[in-house]
Protein backbone atom coordinates (compact mmCIF):
# COMPACT_ATOMS: atom_id res chain seq x y z
CA UNK A 1 0.00 0.00 0.00
CA UNK A 2 1.24 3.27 -0.95
CA UNK A 3 1.98 5.97 1.40
CA UNK A 4 -0.57 8.70 0.61
CA UNK A 5 1.24 11.55 2.75
CA UNK A 6 2.54 13.66 0.39
CA UNK A 7 0.38 12.38 -2.21
CA UNK A 8 -0.68 15.52 -4.52
CA UNK A 9 -3.19 15.87 -7.58
CA UNK A 10 -3.44 17.89 -10.39
CA UNK A 11 -6.38 17.58 -12.66
CA UNK A 12 -5.46 16.90 -16.49
CA UNK A 13 -7.08 19.97 -18.00
CA UNK A 14 -6.37 22.29 -15.14
CA UNK A 15 -2.82 22.97 -15.37
CA UNK A 16 -0.96 26.20 -14.18
CA UNK A 17 -1.04 26.10 -10.39
CA UNK A 18 1.18 24.26 -8.45
CA UNK A 19 0.12 21.38 -6.35
CA UNK A 20 -1.51 21.64 -3.29
CA UNK A 21 -1.00 19.73 0.04
CA UNK A 22 -3.08 17.26 0.68
CA UNK A 23 -5.52 17.98 3.39
CA UNK A 24 -5.78 16.17 6.78
CA UNK A 25 -8.70 14.66 9.41
CA UNK A 26 -6.71 15.57 12.44
CA UNK A 27 -2.99 14.76 11.67
CA UNK A 28 -3.80 12.26 8.96
CA UNK A 29 -4.11 12.86 5.37
CA UNK A 30 -7.16 11.94 4.03
CA UNK A 31 -7.56 9.07 1.54
CA UNK A 32 -6.98 9.63 -2.58
CA UNK A 33 -10.59 10.27 -3.79
CA UNK A 34 -11.29 13.10 -1.05
CA UNK A 35 -7.36 14.40 -1.79
CA UNK A 36 -8.43 14.26 -5.31
CA UNK A 37 -11.39 16.20 -4.67
CA UNK A 38 -9.75 19.11 -2.64
CA UNK A 39 -7.15 19.72 -5.01
CA UNK A 40 -9.31 19.56 -7.95
CA UNK A 41 -11.66 21.61 -6.26
CA UNK A 42 -8.45 24.20 -4.90
CA UNK A 43 -6.83 24.11 -8.19
CA UNK A 44 -6.63 26.99 -10.47
CA UNK A 45 -8.89 27.39 -13.09
CA UNK A 46 -11.74 24.72 -11.73
CA UNK A 47 -14.98 25.28 -10.93
CA UNK A 48 -16.11 25.13 -7.17
CA UNK A 49 -12.90 26.40 -5.29
CA UNK A 50 -14.70 28.75 -2.84
CA UNK A 51 -17.46 25.98 -2.24
CA UNK A 52 -14.95 23.63 -1.19
CA UNK A 53 -12.54 25.59 0.73
CA UNK A 54 -15.37 26.85 2.73
CA UNK A 55 -16.48 23.59 3.49
CA UNK A 56 -13.25 22.24 4.36
CA UNK A 57 -12.55 24.77 6.98
CA UNK A 58 -16.54 25.21 7.95
CA UNK A 59 -17.33 21.92 9.23
CA UNK A 60 -15.72 18.98 11.19
CA UNK A 61 -13.23 17.52 9.22
CA UNK A 62 -14.45 13.97 9.48
CA UNK A 63 -18.28 14.82 7.82
CA UNK A 64 -16.64 17.03 5.33
CA UNK A 65 -14.70 13.69 3.97
CA UNK A 66 -18.32 12.28 3.33
CA UNK A 67 -18.91 16.09 2.26
CA UNK A 68 -16.31 15.82 -0.26
CA UNK A 69 -16.90 12.60 -1.96
CA UNK A 70 -20.50 13.80 -3.39
CA UNK A 71 -18.81 17.30 -3.99
CA UNK A 72 -16.32 15.56 -6.52
CA UNK A 73 -19.75 13.98 -8.87
CA UNK A 74 -19.99 18.00 -9.64
CA UNK A 75 -16.03 18.14 -10.51
CA UNK A 76 -16.26 16.01 -13.50
CA UNK A 77 -15.79 18.40 -15.97
CA UNK A 78 -11.76 18.97 -14.53
CA UNK A 79 -10.85 15.64 -15.84
CA UNK A 80 -10.07 12.48 -14.69
CA UNK A 81 -8.96 11.54 -11.29
CA UNK A 82 -5.59 10.12 -11.06
CA UNK A 83 -3.46 10.30 -8.29
CA UNK A 84 0.37 10.53 -7.93
CA UNK A 85 2.66 9.09 -4.94
CA UNK A 86 5.80 9.08 -3.74
CA UNK A 87 7.50 6.51 -5.76
CA UNK A 88 6.11 8.93 -8.94
CA UNK A 89 3.40 6.15 -10.01
CA UNK A 90 -0.05 7.01 -11.11
CA UNK A 91 -3.31 5.51 -10.64
CA UNK A 92 -7.34 5.71 -10.78
CA UNK A 93 -8.73 6.88 -8.09
CA UNK A 94 -11.14 3.93 -8.66
CA UNK A 95 -8.40 1.24 -8.37
CA UNK A 96 -7.20 2.59 -4.83
CA UNK A 97 -11.20 1.25 -3.38
CA UNK A 98 -9.85 -1.61 -1.61
CA UNK A 99 -7.23 -4.18 -0.57
CA UNK A 100 -6.85 -6.83 -2.54
CA UNK A 101 -7.32 -10.22 -1.40
CA UNK A 102 -7.27 -13.58 -2.69
CA UNK A 103 -10.03 -15.18 0.03
CA UNK A 104 -12.70 -16.15 -1.08
CA UNK A 105 -16.07 -13.93 -0.44
CA UNK A 106 -19.31 -13.64 0.64
CA UNK A 107 -22.15 -11.32 -0.21
CA UNK A 108 -23.86 -9.36 2.55
CA UNK A 109 -26.83 -7.49 2.25
CA UNK A 110 -27.02 -4.39 4.36
CA UNK A 111 -28.30 -0.73 4.76
CA UNK A 112 -26.00 0.84 2.35
CA UNK A 113 -26.23 -1.96 -0.52
CA UNK A 114 -24.31 -5.53 -0.84
CA UNK A 115 -21.19 -5.73 -0.21
CA UNK A 116 -18.59 -8.28 -0.93
CA UNK A 117 -16.71 -9.63 2.40
CA UNK A 118 -14.15 -12.28 3.49
CA UNK A 119 -15.33 -15.88 4.18
CA UNK A 120 -12.89 -15.62 6.92
CA UNK A 121 -12.06 -12.14 7.97
CA UNK A 122 -8.80 -11.84 10.04
CA UNK A 123 -8.80 -8.41 11.12
CA UNK A 124 -11.65 -6.72 11.98
CA UNK A 125 -12.38 -2.94 12.79
CA UNK A 126 -15.41 -2.33 14.81
CA UNK A 127 -17.08 1.56 14.30
CA UNK A 128 -20.03 0.90 16.75
CA UNK A 129 -20.05 -0.03 20.13
CA UNK A 130 -22.88 -2.80 19.06
CA UNK A 131 -20.45 -3.71 16.28
CA UNK A 132 -17.57 -4.20 19.11
CA UNK A 133 -20.16 -6.17 21.61
CA UNK A 134 -20.88 -8.49 18.91
CA UNK A 135 -17.70 -9.21 17.24
CA UNK A 136 -16.59 -10.20 20.73
CA UNK A 137 -19.41 -12.02 21.63
CA UNK A 138 -18.52 -14.37 18.42
CA UNK A 139 -15.14 -14.62 19.12
CA UNK A 140 -13.36 -11.84 17.08
CA UNK A 141 -10.89 -10.05 18.70
CA UNK A 142 -10.65 -6.68 16.80
CA UNK A 143 -7.42 -5.06 15.58
CA UNK A 144 -9.39 -1.58 16.40
CA UNK A 145 -12.27 -0.64 17.60
CA UNK A 146 -14.01 2.82 19.10
CA UNK A 147 -13.36 3.94 22.64
CA UNK A 148 -15.55 5.60 25.37
CA UNK A 149 -15.05 9.40 25.10
CA UNK A 150 -15.94 9.94 28.59
CA UNK A 151 -13.42 7.95 30.06
CA UNK A 152 -10.87 7.12 27.01
CA UNK A 153 -11.38 3.24 27.50
CA UNK A 154 -12.89 0.76 26.03
CA UNK A 155 -16.80 -0.20 27.23
CA UNK A 156 -16.12 -0.85 31.17
CA UNK A 157 -18.59 -4.65 30.41
CA UNK A 158 -16.07 -5.16 27.14
CA UNK A 159 -12.76 -4.29 28.91
CA UNK A 160 -11.56 -8.18 30.28
CA UNK A 161 -12.11 -9.58 27.03
CA UNK A 162 -9.82 -6.73 25.34
CA UNK A 163 -7.10 -6.95 28.34
CA UNK A 164 -3.36 -7.79 27.09
CA UNK A 165 -5.24 -7.52 23.11
CA UNK A 166 -3.03 -5.27 20.69
CA UNK A 167 -6.46 -3.28 19.67
CA UNK A 168 -5.92 0.15 18.47
CA UNK A 169 -8.13 2.48 20.24
CA UNK A 170 -10.04 5.15 17.91
CA UNK A 171 -11.62 8.12 19.00
CA UNK A 172 -15.61 8.14 18.22
CA UNK A 173 -15.31 11.97 17.32
CA UNK A 174 -12.03 12.56 15.63
CA UNK A 175 -11.73 9.21 13.58
CA UNK A 176 -8.66 8.90 11.73
CA UNK A 177 -8.59 7.48 8.30
CA UNK A 178 -5.11 6.91 8.22
CA UNK A 179 -5.04 5.69 11.56
CA UNK A 180 -7.66 2.86 10.45
CA UNK A 181 -5.45 2.13 7.25
CA UNK A 182 -2.48 1.58 9.39
CA UNK A 183 -4.14 -1.21 10.70
CA UNK A 184 -4.51 -3.37 7.53
CA UNK A 185 -8.24 -4.05 8.06
CA UNK A 186 -9.89 -6.60 5.34
CA UNK A 187 -13.87 -6.08 7.14
CA UNK A 188 -15.05 -2.91 8.63
CA UNK A 189 -18.33 -3.15 10.36
CA UNK A 190 -19.58 0.32 11.30
CA UNK A 191 -23.14 1.93 12.24
CA UNK A 192 -25.35 4.64 11.62
CA UNK A 193 -22.85 7.25 13.10
CA UNK A 194 -20.34 6.70 9.62
CA UNK A 195 -23.01 6.35 6.90
CA UNK A 196 -21.78 9.78 5.53
CA UNK A 197 -18.58 8.26 5.32
CA UNK A 198 -19.11 4.76 3.97
CA UNK A 199 -17.56 5.34 0.73
CA UNK A 200 -14.61 6.58 1.93
CA UNK A 201 -14.08 3.17 4.32
CA UNK A 202 -15.07 1.07 1.54
CA UNK A 203 -11.56 2.47 0.03
CA UNK A 204 -9.77 1.02 2.87
CA UNK A 205 -11.84 -2.35 3.23
CA UNK A 206 -15.51 -4.41 2.92
CA UNK A 207 -17.77 -2.14 5.14
CA UNK A 208 -20.94 -3.24 6.55
CA UNK A 209 -23.26 -0.90 7.80
CA UNK A 210 -25.64 -2.00 10.61
CA UNK A 211 -28.66 0.22 10.08
CA UNK A 212 -30.11 2.94 12.50
CA UNK A 213 -28.57 4.37 15.74
CA UNK A 214 -30.29 3.01 19.20
CA UNK A 215 -29.94 -0.39 20.24
CA UNK A 216 -33.20 -1.85 20.91
CA UNK A 217 -33.18 -3.97 17.82
CA UNK A 218 -29.05 -4.93 18.71
CA UNK A 219 -30.63 -8.58 18.13
CA UNK A 220 -31.27 -7.85 14.67
CA UNK A 221 -27.45 -6.64 14.38
CA UNK A 222 -25.74 -9.42 16.45
CA UNK A 223 -27.20 -11.64 13.54
CA UNK A 224 -26.08 -9.37 10.75
CA UNK A 225 -22.55 -9.40 12.24
CA UNK A 226 -22.86 -12.94 12.78
CA UNK A 227 -23.42 -13.50 8.91
CA UNK A 228 -20.73 -11.14 8.15
CA UNK A 229 -18.33 -12.86 10.15
CA UNK A 230 -19.31 -16.16 9.06
CA UNK A 231 -20.65 -17.26 12.31
CA UNK A 232 -24.35 -17.18 11.77
CA UNK A 233 -25.13 -20.22 13.59
CA UNK A 234 -22.94 -18.96 16.81
CA UNK A 235 -25.06 -15.40 16.39
CA UNK A 236 -27.97 -17.82 16.65
CA UNK A 237 -27.08 -19.88 19.23
CA UNK A 238 -26.19 -16.59 21.25
CA UNK A 239 -30.25 -15.43 21.43
CA UNK A 240 -31.00 -18.27 22.16
CA UNK A 241 -28.79 -18.45 25.46
CA UNK A 242 -30.12 -15.10 25.72
CA UNK A 243 -33.85 -16.46 25.70
CA UNK A 244 -33.02 -19.56 27.69
CA UNK A 245 -31.97 -17.25 30.45
CA UNK A 246 -34.83 -14.84 30.25
CA UNK A 247 -37.09 -17.77 31.34
CA UNK A 248 -34.85 -19.34 34.05
CA UNK A 249 -35.39 -15.37 35.79
CA UNK A 250 -39.21 -15.71 35.15
CA UNK A 251 -39.09 -18.75 36.98
CA UNK A 252 -37.07 -17.94 39.53
CA UNK A 253 -38.96 -15.20 40.41
CA UNK A 254 -42.44 -17.04 39.96
CA UNK A 255 -45.70 -14.67 40.86
CA UNK A 256 -43.59 -11.81 40.96
CA UNK A 257 -42.77 -11.69 37.52
CA UNK A 258 -46.15 -10.54 36.13
CA UNK A 259 -46.19 -7.73 39.43
CA UNK A 260 -43.06 -5.96 39.42
CA UNK A 261 -43.04 -2.51 37.72
CA UNK A 262 -39.49 -2.10 36.61
CA UNK A 263 -38.49 1.80 36.29
CA UNK A 264 -34.66 2.85 34.67
CA UNK A 265 -33.70 6.21 35.28
CA UNK A 266 -30.15 8.46 34.45
CA UNK A 267 -29.28 11.05 36.14
CA UNK A 268 -27.61 14.01 34.53
CA UNK A 269 -25.73 16.76 35.41
CA UNK A 270 -29.16 19.07 34.98
CA UNK A 271 -32.03 16.68 34.05
CA UNK A 272 -32.98 13.00 34.57
CA UNK A 273 -34.23 10.62 32.14
CA UNK A 274 -36.54 8.05 31.70
CA UNK A 275 -35.48 5.14 29.89
CA UNK A 276 -38.64 3.55 27.78
CA UNK A 277 -39.90 0.14 25.36
CA UNK A 278 -37.64 1.28 22.57
CA UNK A 279 -34.54 0.87 24.31
CA UNK A 280 -31.63 -1.31 24.55
CA UNK A 281 -33.00 -2.42 28.86
CA UNK A 282 -36.43 -1.60 27.50
CA UNK A 283 -36.87 -4.41 24.92
CA UNK A 284 -35.28 -6.59 27.43
CA UNK A 285 -36.96 -5.89 30.12
CA UNK A 286 -40.05 -6.63 27.46
CA UNK A 287 -38.39 -9.85 26.70
CA UNK A 288 -38.50 -10.79 30.29
CA UNK A 289 -42.08 -10.38 30.69
CA UNK A 290 -41.43 -7.73 33.46
CA UNK A 291 -43.92 -4.29 33.44
CA UNK A 292 -42.92 -0.66 33.20
CA UNK A 293 -44.39 1.95 35.05
CA UNK A 294 -46.78 3.64 32.90
CA UNK A 295 -44.71 6.74 32.27
CA UNK A 296 -41.86 4.76 31.04
CA UNK A 297 -44.31 2.24 28.98
CA UNK A 298 -44.28 3.83 25.99
CA UNK A 299 -42.36 2.85 22.59
CA UNK A 300 -40.12 5.74 22.83
CA UNK A 301 -36.73 5.64 23.50
CA UNK A 302 -36.28 7.76 26.38
CA UNK A 303 -38.06 10.52 27.98
CA UNK A 304 -36.92 13.72 30.24
CA UNK A 305 -39.11 14.75 33.61
CA UNK A 306 -38.68 17.91 35.75
CA UNK A 307 -37.78 17.71 39.26
CA UNK A 308 -41.75 18.80 39.99
CA UNK A 309 -42.57 15.25 37.79
CA UNK A 310 -40.22 12.87 39.51
CA UNK A 311 -43.49 10.53 40.43
CA UNK A 312 -42.95 9.44 36.73
CA UNK A 313 -39.61 7.69 37.54
CA UNK A 314 -41.09 5.66 40.91
CA UNK A 315 -41.84 1.93 40.58
CA UNK A 316 -41.47 -1.23 42.73
CA UNK A 317 -37.78 -0.98 41.61
CA UNK A 318 -36.12 1.74 40.22
CA UNK A 319 -31.91 0.73 38.77
CA UNK A 320 -30.33 4.22 38.33
CA UNK A 321 -26.60 5.09 36.66
CA UNK A 322 -25.09 8.02 36.43
CA UNK A 323 -21.45 8.78 34.00
CA UNK A 324 -19.15 11.29 35.37
CA UNK A 325 -18.18 13.27 38.56
CA UNK A 326 -20.65 16.28 37.85
CA UNK A 327 -23.61 13.22 37.12
CA UNK A 328 -22.47 11.03 40.62
CA UNK A 329 -22.69 14.55 42.41
CA UNK A 330 -26.39 15.32 40.90
CA UNK A 331 -27.28 11.76 41.88
CA UNK A 332 -26.26 12.28 45.42
CA UNK A 333 -27.88 15.79 45.95
CA UNK A 334 -30.98 14.05 44.06
CA UNK A 335 -31.18 11.77 47.35
CA UNK A 336 -31.30 14.43 50.03
CA UNK A 337 -34.50 15.82 47.33
CA UNK A 338 -37.71 15.50 49.31
CA UNK A 339 -39.29 14.78 45.91
CA UNK A 340 -37.32 11.75 45.54
CA UNK A 341 -37.74 10.42 48.73
CA UNK A 342 -41.08 10.28 48.62
CA UNK A 343 -41.09 7.62 45.77
CA UNK A 344 -42.18 4.34 46.91
CA UNK A 345 -38.83 2.61 45.85
CA UNK A 346 -37.07 4.60 47.54
CA UNK A 347 -39.08 4.16 50.85
CA UNK A 348 -38.83 0.73 49.95
CA UNK A 349 -35.05 0.74 49.59
CA UNK A 350 -35.73 -0.33 46.32
CA UNK A 351 -32.86 1.81 43.95
CA UNK A 352 -29.61 -0.08 42.56
CA UNK A 353 -27.09 2.31 41.40
CA UNK A 354 -26.01 0.05 38.12
CA UNK A 355 -23.06 0.31 35.20
CA UNK A 356 -23.25 2.36 31.80
CA UNK A 357 -24.22 -1.06 30.16
CA UNK A 358 -27.38 -0.70 31.10
CA UNK A 359 -28.66 1.35 28.22
CA UNK A 360 -26.09 -0.85 26.75
CA UNK A 361 -24.77 -2.57 23.42
CA UNK A 362 -25.15 -6.04 22.20
CA UNK A 363 -25.75 -9.78 23.53
CA UNK A 364 -22.63 -8.92 26.10
CA UNK A 365 -24.20 -6.19 28.04
CA UNK A 366 -27.77 -7.77 27.72
CA UNK A 367 -25.98 -10.86 29.62
CA UNK A 368 -24.71 -8.57 32.26
CA UNK A 369 -27.88 -6.53 32.31
CA UNK A 370 -29.25 -10.31 33.41
CA UNK A 371 -26.74 -11.00 35.58
CA UNK A 372 -28.00 -7.76 37.12
CA UNK A 373 -31.99 -8.73 37.45
CA UNK A 374 -30.91 -12.07 39.04
CA UNK A 375 -29.23 -10.88 41.46
CA UNK A 376 -31.56 -7.42 42.62
CA UNK A 377 -35.17 -9.34 41.99
CA UNK A 378 -34.19 -12.44 42.54
CA UNK A 379 -34.61 -13.30 46.20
Amino acid sequence: MHNRSSEVYRPRNCRGSAPVPAPTIGSAPVPAPTIATVNRATTGGCPYKKIAVWIWYKFPSWLVSGLLIAISLYLSGCGSTSLTTNGGSSQNAQQSSQTETTQPTRTIQHVAGKTQVPQSPERVVALDNIALDSVLALGVTPVAALYNENTGEFPVHLRDRLQGKDVTKLSPTQQSIEQITAVKPDLIVGGKNVEPVYDLLSQVAPTVLLGKSGSSNWKDKLQLVGKTLGKPEAADQLLQDYRDRLANLREQLGGKADKLEISVVRIFPDRVRLYQKDSFIGRILEDAGLSRPTAQNKDRLWSEVSRENLDAADGDVIFVWTLGDEAESALQKLQSDRLWSQLDAVQAGKVYEVPGYWIGRGPIAANAVIDDLFQYLVE
